[in-house]
């Protein structure tokens, strides 16, 4: 407790600090003062602008969110130099009376001079060795979304995000060239130079996102960075007068794909057809279908438990500004994301805080202080969204979810109702905090050697508190209550020497340094089952029905890392990177390991021999490739050490002895290693207006931490050891092409790429994961295989079925399911005739971005699809009648096969046990989910300079945007093809319809 006290001390301390030098902040420039406005091509403000003078000046400055700046100059004329990402350098002739100066830009038709964040640093993007993606910030400008990873989706090649579902709170998954390990597979982030949660960042905070994906551009963070690495830099403040920018943003969502359920006098025939094929007595008379026909009921339960669409908001607040010698960013922003679930208020609220101040101390010594917090309330239903969607999804159209007085109805053979779960069965509320303070100082020694330190602190603390009750009148009658904490604390800290030096045709940078990682993870639980809860409150002297859990465990790593950047005349280029990391996950001898890697470059378009004629067309080409080793540590802690288990143990007479027992361990664990190699190009053309890169690669991960299965004699359970290997393999397409059309400006971007990776050493063992759905893992096909039965059609004719082979145990009719007897025994048997049959990782993945701009008018559309993905399907989500249960049947089950439809595209209905022919696992259950989306759609409109000046506001945009509007699928069933898998218990991705505006000062 001591240790929080100081670190919350610390931190509050850091961010009183930023606001002092805020509040402080009152020097002026002297000297003769020039105002002036940088405009773009339409004339339209250009914020972030550099302003400097040309001859050795060291002044400068930056233009605010109008595109004003003001600078101090000395007599005489002066010239000013303008640059900003994506547009040409502009020199201005100031004359010596001049004090007002407009300056228009025009679009630069290339990127190859863009400045990338790399690892401990920058490098200019024409002069990249290794393969890094920086992703294009005005592509996720104004998009309505929760959270970064979403608004990542499609946008980079090799980085994969599936997002499972849109349900408040919920995390979509991030792997950057697919699967390279049978562990954990997230990519390391790091914000602001220390790992942090990527969910709890505000976008409009974010100045630039970097992917390095592969060993020249990680393995300088060596330990976890097998997965690759997310760089996230935030925003700083400019010199220049305050400037106050206010972003607004209103949404609707909607669910974009949703079963359609028959009505309820199509279910009563189809059922009834059910029964008389499973020889059971018919349910429903001709009157009754009729009766449903004309007065109801026709339910739709999955409908009833959502509500018609909900609201989201986000508004983002900031201040920036700054003098000669300090510069400060403070923003505030706050998310509420309304659940679609019926119930009472439920969903996600978020409030986000930073304060970034940078300061010159002289001209050798700056410091920087960032600070950021951010609190997530998240408040949802009691139970689990998977019991409430799969209630609603098994229940037919025939009953409602509530009667004609109503009160909830409780069908024969439902103990639940889901509407009543959400309405009336309790809460549960988390309150995540995420804390984080960094302090950044840099000594100029000597000119090209700066001396850099950095120390970072993280607090997160989560609670969470859950009141589930006992409805009357169903089967939920448990009332039990649990309140739950967990405090993490990381702190970070590096010093790192730098070197930067230039002679003749030789350019050196060179940084070394020392780090260290460490982190406290602590957890505690504690439960009650009661008699009633209307109380939600925990305490009292109960002593039966209750229980603690408590977790605690520690980490550190320290590492020391060096990278080396040698570049002659401009066309060869080298890079070299090493780093030690030592690991507390691994006993002493095995916690140190090396990670290098090697990388080169060549720029063939400098060279003398390159035709001039090539230069007409190829202005630039640029071939690199890459080479060396990353590691992954991520396993359990103390994996290395025999743990000790006491228990109840065992009665001797009337006394209760405790029974100690230990678990197994393997002392000599080591670390993970992924080998990687990359080739690729970089290429320009039309001038540099389009440009081009392709990679392929091949990581190669050995020593993998698994469990290997051991003889049951052994009489213990099998310890982990470093006894797998997988390869990955694949390929990254990118282009981006700049134009304009008479006053209109185009930028075409997009992306395609693909990985594959295979299983190749498990020491000649294997295992089937799963029951409903089985995967195997097997030497020589993908991580997670489907492992199942392959189907052959239906069987047709009884002679058919007397020919054909049969399931062990069951005997088919016609119209059943027929499946391929792998061995021609004629009986299919798991053992004998499963077939591995894909598995559900996307491949060939892509990205299409068109934007266009014409005065104060903006349009953008971003495409983002998957070429195959393959599901299985299973239980309620595709089988009529599932498990026995009187639901569900789906428009899909209507072309079902009959004697007079032989050419059905699902099985004969049936009823019960007539149905484990069909329910049997086989590859008519999986499904082809590629798909197309239109992931967002935007159109706005700036209001011109001279229309703000009579507002008194920089810049006024307003726009509208539909998120997730359209998406193209094969997939028969009517499940979102993103996040279709398993039995469809699976809050619904949303739809998004906003507007918002943002407004500068």
């Amino acid at each position: 407790m001591i240790v929080n006290i100081r670190f919350c001390r610390i931190s509050f301390s850091i961010m009183a600090i930023c606001f002092h030098v805020v509040a402080a902040y009152a020097q002026q420039p002297e000297g003769r003062q020039v105002q002036g406005v940088v405009l773009d091509e339409r004339r339209q403000p250009v914020p972030g602008a550099s302003v400097t003078v040309k001859g050795g000046d060291a002044r400068g400055t930056s233009t605010d969110d109008g595109g004003r700046f003001s600078l101090s100059l000395s007599p005489g004329a002066q010239i000013l130099v303008i640059h900003s990402v994506g547009f040409e350098t502009q020199e201005v002739q100031v004359s010596a009376g001049q004090t007002s100066v407009t300056v228009q830009l025009q679009p630069a038709l290339s990127d190859l001079d863009e400045v990338v964040v790399v690892g401990y640093g920058t490098q200019r993007k024409v002069n990249l060795t290794g393969a890094v993606s920086s992703v294009d910030m005005k592509n996720l400008e104004s998009r309505p979304v929760v959270n970064v990873v979403e608004a990542l989706q499609g946008t980079t090649p090799g980085l994969t995000i599936q997002q499972s579902n849109s349900q408040p709170g919920s995390r979509p998954s991030i792997h950057i060239r697919g699967i390279n390990t049978l562990n954990n597979n997230d990519p390391m982030v790091i914000v602001d130079g220390i790992i942090a949660d990527i969910q709890n960042v505000n976008i409009n905070d974010i100045e630039s996102i970097s992917v390095l994906k592969d060993a020249a551009s990680a393995a300088i963070y060596g330990s976890r960075a097998s997965n690759g690495v997310i760089l996230i830099t935030t925003k700083r403040g400019s010199k220049g007068a305050a400037r106050v920018g206010y972003d607004y943003q209103y949404a609707v969502q909607t669910p974009t794909f949703m079963p359609q359920i028959v009505d309820s006098w199509v279910y009563a025939e189809l059922r009834n057809e059910a029964l008389f094929n499973s020889g059971r007595p018919l349910q429903f008379s001709a009157e009754q279908i009729s009766g449903f026909r004309t007065n109801g009921p026709n339910a739709n339960w999955m409908k009833e438990i959502y509500r018609p669409s909900s609201p989201q908001q986000m508004h983002n607040l900031s201040l920036s500004g700054g003098n000669e010698k300090t510069t400060y960013l403070v923003s505030g922003a706050f998310t509420d994301q309304e659940s679609m679930l019926q119930g009472p208020d439920y969903g996600l609220k978020r409030v986000n805080f930073r304060a970034n101040i940078e300061t010159e101390v002289s001209e050798r010594f700056k410091f920087s202080v960032l600070a950021a917090y951010a609190r997530n309330t998240l408040s949802d239903h009691a139970y689990w969204t998977e019991w409430i969607i799969e209630q609603a999804t098994r229940m037919p159209s025939i009953y409602p979810i509530r009667d004609a007085d109503g009160n909830y109805t409780y069908p024969s053979g439902s103990n639940s109702n889901s509407l009543a779960r959400l309405e009336q069965g309790g809460r549960r509320t988390s309150w995540n905090d995420d804390l984080s303070s960094i302090l950044n100082a840099e000594l100029k020694i000597i000119d090209g050697l700066k001396l850099r330190g950095m120390a970072g602190a993280q607090l997160y603390y989560n609670r969470l508190k859950e009141n589930r009750k006992a409805i009357p009148g169903s089967g939920d009658q448990e009332n039990r209550m649990t309140n739950s904490s967990q405090r993490i604390q990381n702190i970070t800290a590096n010093l790192l020497l730098s070197y930067d030096k230039t002679w003749g045709n030789h350019t050196f940078n060179g940084v070394g340094g020392y780090a260290y990682e460490g982190g406290a993870d602590n957890r505690f639980e504690t439960f009650r089952l009661v008699d009633e809860s209307t109380y939600d409150i925990m305490g009292g002297s109960q002593t039966s029905n209750t229980g603690n859990q408590e977790w605690q465990t520690e980490w550190s790593i320290y590492s020391a890392f060096f990278r080396a950047n040698y570049d002659f005349a401009d066309k060869y280029l080298l890079e070299f990177n090493l780093r030690n990391d030592i690991s507390s996950k691994f006993r002493s001898g095995n916690r140190s390991a090396w990670f290098p890697s090697l990388s080169a470059g060549w720029k063939v378009s400098e060279e003398g021999f390159y035709p001039e004629s090539f230069k007409a067309v190829l202005p630039f080409a640029k071939i690199r490739t890459s080479w060396g080793l990353v590691g992954n540590n991520r396993i359990a802690d103390y994996q290395y050490q025999a743990t000790v288990n006491v228990s109840q143990g065992y009665n001797f007479g009337e006394t209760i002895y405790p029974v100690a027992s230990f678990g197994v361990a393997n002392a000599d664990l080591r670390w993970e290693t992924t080998r990687m190699f990359n080739i690729g190009a970089d290429l320009g053309f039309l001038n540099n207006a389009l440009t081009f890169s392709g990679e392929y690669y091949v990581n190669d991960t050995y020593d993998i931490l698994i469990n290997i299965p051991v003889p049951g004699v052994f009489g213990g359970g099998a310890p982990i050891q470093n006894a797998g290997r997988v390869q990955n393999k694949g390929w990254e397409l990118s282009a981006r092409y700049q134009l304009q059309t008479g006053q209109v400006n185009h930028t075409i971007s997009g992306n395609f790429s693909d990985s594959r990776n295979k299983v190749i050493d498990l020491k000649g063992t294997y295992w089937i994961n799963g029951s409903d759905v089985n995967t195997i893992v097997q030497e020589g096909y993908p991580i997670d295989s489907y492992y199942a039965f392959r189907w052959d059609g239906f069987f047709h004719t009884a002679e058919e079925v007397s020919q054909g082979p049969h399931l062990d145990g069951i005997t088919p009719k016609p119209g059943d399911i027929r499946y391929l007897d792998k061995n021609g025994d004629g009986l299919i048997k798991e053992d004998d005739d499963r077939f591995v049959l894909g598995n559900r990782f996307p491949r060939f993945l892509y990205g299409f971005n068109y934007a266009a701009q014409w005065k104060g008018l903006d349009f953008s559309m971003f495409w983002q699809g998957v070429g195959r993905r393959m599901v299985w399907l299973r239980g309620e989500s595709v089988e009529a009648f599932h498990n026995n249960n009187e639901g569900p049947v789906f428009d899909f089950h209507i072309n079902r096969w009959t004697p007079n439809n032989p050419n059905a595209t699902y099985p004969r209905l049936t009823v019960g046990a007539e149905s484990a022919n069909n329910a049997a696992k086989s590859n008519f259950w999986i499904e082809d989910a590629a798909y197309l989306r239109l992931k967002n759609i935007q159109l706005g409109y700036t209001l011109p300079v001279r229309l703000t000046e009579k507002l008194s506001v920089n810049r006024f945009r307003i726009y509208a945007s539909v998120h997730n509007a359209l998406t193209l699928s094969n997939m028969r069933v009517g499940w979102d093809p993103e996040t279709a898998d398993g039995s469809g218990r699976i809050y619904p991705v949303n739809r998004t319809y906003s507007v918002g505006l943002n407004v500068n000062f």
